[in-house]
């Protein structure tokens, strides 16, 4: 009997184990080694900020002074066979071989919001806590861009330029930030240097109620790059566009 009743331990035991591995198995995001478990793990030692993590390339020797970090508030939005966070990743490689140094926010916000139960709608709280983080470890930035994609048709998300097909972008600017006239130049200057390297690739710049973060730094901008239906191709050359005007911003 007494045996018996250590077996049945035993068996509970390990099935509690394996339940609690279950609950607490850190997410990965497509395209990058975020962990949910390093947002996990810095609440637990500081329940506002989380430690924000950002893989460089440790063998990149950037050739110019300028430094541009790039993350994903909604890291769970896609195109058609590719995602914003490869496109971000993207970006930041078009940057690297411009010779700035640049890095992409590596942890996983989606992860984070669903084990910590946080509501869609509060993602900029979340990619606010990480931004700050980074700010502080690396001392600023000389751009800041949040890299989303849209909703809307094909037709209206997709341009054609000498033959090469182009997801269109559009900037979006925070009316609520309390930065909104530098955002807001910003965006227009770098709208405009797209522009002129394929006619009407920008939609513009869209002003709306909100804030988007923007208040943390005048140097910053939200993208958004093409919709769900643009392909892999599209983005990445899109993206290329993105580069060459940052780069004839920032010189």
């Amino acid at each position: 009997m007494q045996m018996r009743l250590k077996n049945t331990f035993l068996i509970l035991l390990k099935l509690a184990v394996i339940v609690g591995l279950i609950v607490y198995l850190p997410t990965k995001v497509s395209g990058s080694n975020a962990q949910v478990i390093n947002a996990i793990n810095n609440e637990q030692n500081n329940p506002t900020t989380p430690v924000a993590t950002n893989p460089t390339n440790t063998s990149f020797v950037p050739t110019k002074d300028k430094k541009i970090h790039i993350y994903n508030t909604h890291q769970g939005e896609e195109y058609d066979g590719f995602n914003v966070v490869e496109g971000a990743n993207y970006l930041k490689d078009c940057l690297n071989n411009k010779g700035y140094q640049c890095d992409v926010e590596g942890n996983d916000f989606e992860g984070y919001k669903a084990v910590h139960k946080i509501a869609y709608n509060k993602s900029y709280t979340v990619s606010k806590m990480y931004l700050e983080e980074s700010l502080k470890l690396s001392g600023g930035y000389d751009l800041i861009i949040d890299f989303h994609r849209d909703s809307i048709s094909k037709e209206l998300s997709t341009i054609s330029h000498d033959g090469k097909s182009y997801a269109k972008i559009m900037f979006v600017v925070g009316k609520s930030s309390g930065k909104f006239d530098a955002v807001n130049q910003l965006s227009q200057k770098l709208s405009d240097l797209a522009n002129a390297t394929v006619p009407k690739i920008s939609r513009g710049v869209y002003v709306k109620k909100s804030h988007y973060n923007q208040g943390i730094s005048d140097n910053m901008v939200l993208i958004e790059v093409g919709a769900q239906s643009n392909t892999k191709e599209e983005v990445q050359a899109t993206v290329e566009i993105i580069a060459k005007a940052i780069g004839e911003y920032l010189g």
